[in-house]
């Protein structure tokens, strides 16, 4: 199958590839972090979120005990990310062991084009920058209520300007999904047409891999069509019947294969991202550690 056919599929086509995984391999075994060797695995940070709020210091050293590399920030407000100015964040991460290198947020431009808002972005680029980040993705689903195609490709035009500016600050520019996105709008796939009408080099899309499950699309074919499109990805494990988010290794998403086609993707970094549990927060993103890092199908 060729992008140009794939392209034009309908939400129903895309819906019927999906294919879940053997559920065998829920079953894998794992070793503990310790055992394992150290890999480059990332945490967006609002996994921890009510425990980051508590207390952000705190929670950090504990990520860092787990065995996390890099972390992914979420709610830069007032210059700072969690009370902290760029630099003083950074220093503290960099002490535990670890290294921000991406942050979620949001602009206020997509229905403000204006001046003003513009100006808070590249506030927001250069504070991620002093911070060593490497990334700054848009959070969420800025389109979610979109209904024409024509407000679709506006919101993709953006986003060429959004990774223009971020090029000049020596960022990369990712975008993350949610599932409205691949609701269809006159036939016709979000999520695809982003894809198609974004520029490679100033747009990356930052997967999640959960979400596009959820919505029965097949993430792997998305990978493998669109070759370097997807510098970083949020990696996350779920349970498709009930759409509930689960620790790696007890859910349906065939993590296996999706590390297999990391070097077709053009994945950078991957972050590991749990909304839901079935144990404390910090129970489940060490148990997601450590199915990570015992996996034999994670290279790095």
């Amino acid at each position: 199958m060729n992008r140009r056919h794939f392209f034009r599929t309908t939400a129903a086509t895309v819906a019927a590839t999906a294919i879940l995984p053997d559920h065998s391999l829920m079953a894998s075994p794992v070793t503990t972090s310790s055992m394992a060797k150290k890999k480059k695995i990332g945490i967006q940070l609002y996994s921890l979120r009510d425990d980051m709020a508590k207390n952000p210091e705190a929670t950090l050293r504990e990520v860092a005990k787990m065995g996390y590399s890099f972390v992914e920030t979420y709610g830069y407000s007032d210059g700072k990310f969690f009370g902290k100015s760029p630099k003083e964040f950074a220093d503290f991460v960099g002490s535990l062991g670890m290294k921000m290198t991406s942050s979620h947020t949001g602009f206020n431009i997509y229905d403000n084009d204006s001046d003003k808002a513009w100006d808070a972005v590249k506030k927001n680029m250069e504070d991620t920058k002093a911070a060593g980040s490497k990334w700054i993705v848009q959070a969420g689903y800025p389109g979610a209520h979109y209904t024409k195609l024509d407000e679709v490709k506006r919101l993709a035009d953006i986003f060429n300007r959004v990774g223009e500016l971020a090029a000049s600050f020596g960022l990369k520019f990712g975008y993350h999904n949610h599932r409205e996105e691949f609701h269809p709008i006159e036939d016709q796939i979000p999520y695809q047409l982003y894809l198609e009408l974004t520029e490679k080099r100033l747009v990356a899309f930052q997967m999640d891999i959960g979400h596009v499950a959820n919505e029965m699309a097949d993430y792997r074919m998305y990978l493998k069509l669109y070759p370097g499109r997807f510098g970083c990805l949020h990696i996350r494990d779920t349970d498709v019947k009930t759409k509930v988010a689960t620790e790696m290794g007890h859910g349906h998403v065939a993590l296996e294969d999706v590390f297999k086609l990391f070097s077709n993707a053009g994945v950078e970094d991957y972050y590991v991202e749990q909304e839901e549990y079935n144990y404390t927060p910090l129970k489940s993103l060490k148990m997601c550690y450590d199915y990570l890092a015992a996996a034999r199908f994670v290279a790095w």
